[in-house]
């Protein structure tokens, strides 16, 4: 499933819902060759589960979904998999694996929503894209969706125009229009079969690598939706085994995520001036989330922050906790500001980007946003907007 109907599973109805585990398990074994993922897992969930009543609807929601992620690992986990996040609702009958690229901290949690961050510190990861890698004897194709490579396909090819003894007796010049022709047909084949790929799944990106002519000759074959999706995969050969291609191809797709989120928040930046576009730190970022103003939000992944949700109308906001809710008088809980507006955000359709350790974003809090439409109001006030 593309990563935005993922989003939309896990946020729709949300923020309200009072249940929602969220794991995140770093699969790797330690030096000795042993997974630590398992003991983690064994204490978290016994301290968890003693923050149920026994015959609570909260605690069987928990068992079921406990029991749930626990035989998916015993039986559906694969070996080459570096980490893993589970969401699960057992109330709206939800379970959903998601094996990550790259191995998050150990995390397990019941809050009243998904807890999405560390999933989308790294979303560019999880684009859909074909990757194809050519050489004169073969062409390795692949599509790619939330990290795994879903379709793959190898086609081969003799090299009939020539044997051992020669070149069959062709001139030179024949020969030559010979083996042309035979690259411009290995090319339309690659072209042709991808191409199906990425229009039917709705890849974002397509990586390619291959032999001068090929890639000369692919040049030419691909359509013009597929031009605009095309990019060159640098320091890589095309009969680098799969791991490599494919490794190359993931860290090629998560720097030009952080470039663009770079280029967007140095924009923002430029814009957040009062009364203008663009707003930085946790609090005016927050109110214009809540008031429905922002456009699109750059979070650094180390970003933190502390905030407070009520639990009886979902109101939220930043610092200090209040003794009782602003709007309804109900019961306020403390929450991690980070995991409240990635979810909102997602909920509401805002584009998410990240930048890593970013010194300008950091500088401004760590947080900042485009807005819909310039302010008419300073813009740090203190947000308490349902």
């Amino acid at each position: 499933m593309p990563l935005e109907e993922l989003l939309q599973r896990l946020v729709k109805g949300t923020p309200g819902k009072k249940y929602f585990l969220t794991a995140y398990l770093d699969l790797r074994p330690d030096a000795s060759g042993k997974k630590t993922y398992p003991v983690f897992l064994k204490s978290r969930l016994t301290e968890l589960a003693a923050r149920f009543s026994s015959h609570s609807p909260e605690h069987s929601h928990f068992v079921k979904d406990s029991k749930q992620m626990q035989k998916f690992l015993e039986e559906q986990r694969d070996l080459s998999w570096k980490g893993i996040a589970f969401f699960a609702c057992a109330p709206e009958n939800l379970f959903i694996p998601v094996p990550m690229p790259l191995p998050p901290a150990n995390k397990l949690e019941v809050a009243p929503c998904p807890l999405l961050f560390p999933l989308l510190q790294d979303s560019d990861l999880y684009r859909t894209y074909g990757l194809v890698a050519a050489d004169s004897r073969q062409a390795r194709l692949f599509l790619v969706r939330l990290s795994r490579v879903e379709k793959q396909l190898t086609l081969s090819w003799e090299d009939s125009h020539s044997t051992r003894f020669g070149r069959m007796g062709l001139s030179t010049q024949r020969f030559q229009r010979h083996q042309k022709e035979h690259v411009k047909q290995r090319a339309k084949e690659i072209a042709e079969n991808m191409e199906k790929w990425i229009s039917l799944e709705k890849a974002e990106y397509l990586f390619s690598v291959a032999e001068e002519d090929l890639a000369v000759e692919l040049g030419s074959q691909w359509s013009a939706a597929a031009k605009k999706k095309l990019v060159d995969l640098p320091a890589t050969d095309p009969r680098d085994p799969d791991h490599k291609i494919l490794a190359a191809a993931a860290a090629l797709l998560r720097s030009h995520g952080r470039e663009k989120a770079e280029i967007l928040a140095k924009k923002i930046l430029e814009e957040a001036a009062p009364l203008g576009q663009g707003t930085v730190g946790p609090e005016p970022t927050l109110s214009a989330l809540l008031n429905h103003q922002a456009e699109r939000i750059v979070l650094d992944a180390q970003f933190q922050a502390s905030g407070w949700t009520c639990e009886k109308c979902a109101s939220l906001g930043s610092g200090g906790i209040p003794s009782s809710c602003p709007l309804c008088a109900g019961r306020i809980h403390s929450a991690e500001l980070s995991e409240e507006i990635v979810c909102r955000a997602a909920a509401q359709g805002v584009p998410l980007h990240f930048t890593q350790n970013f010194p300008p974003v950091l500088k401004a809090g760590g947080i900042a946003a485009m807005l819909k439409y310039k302010t008419t109001v300073q813009p740090n006030r203190r947000p308490n907007i349902r």
